[in-house]
């Protein structure tokens, strides 16, 4: 699974830019974000440079946290509350699990 698509609208860049910056033409990123080709090694240490992460990252063997493939096994709603937390602030994190330790508390 390429992050290819993830990353570039997270950066907030058009293909045309991240093509502009890896040295491809826009059709090659349309292509390697819909799966048709795959970018060769070099292209994947461009993007990774591009998008300040590692290569095993946009090959989807890492998470965000540096362990191998530990997305994988979580639900789409684990997914999207671990999405959720990673962008709280430390006080916001603590609010919300003081809140969510509060429901626990009332089953």
């Amino acid at each position: 699974m390429y992050r290819i698509k993830q990353l570039r609208e997270e950066k907030g860049i058009s293909q045309r830019m991240l093509a502009k910056i890896t040295g491809v033409s826009p059709k090659a990123v349309n292509f390697w974000e819909s799966g048709k080709v795959e970018p060769s090694a070099k292209f994947v240490c461009a993007l990774a440079d591009a998008f300040e992460c590692s290569a095993d990252y946009i090959l989807g063997r890492e998470d965000d946290f540096g362990n191998v493939n530990v997305m994988r096994e979580l639900t789409e709603d684990e997914k999207l509350w671990l999405g959720l937390y990673s962008k709280l602030s430390n006080s916001q994190r603590k609010e919300a699990e003081n809140f969510v330790g509060y429901l626990l508390s009332k089953m």
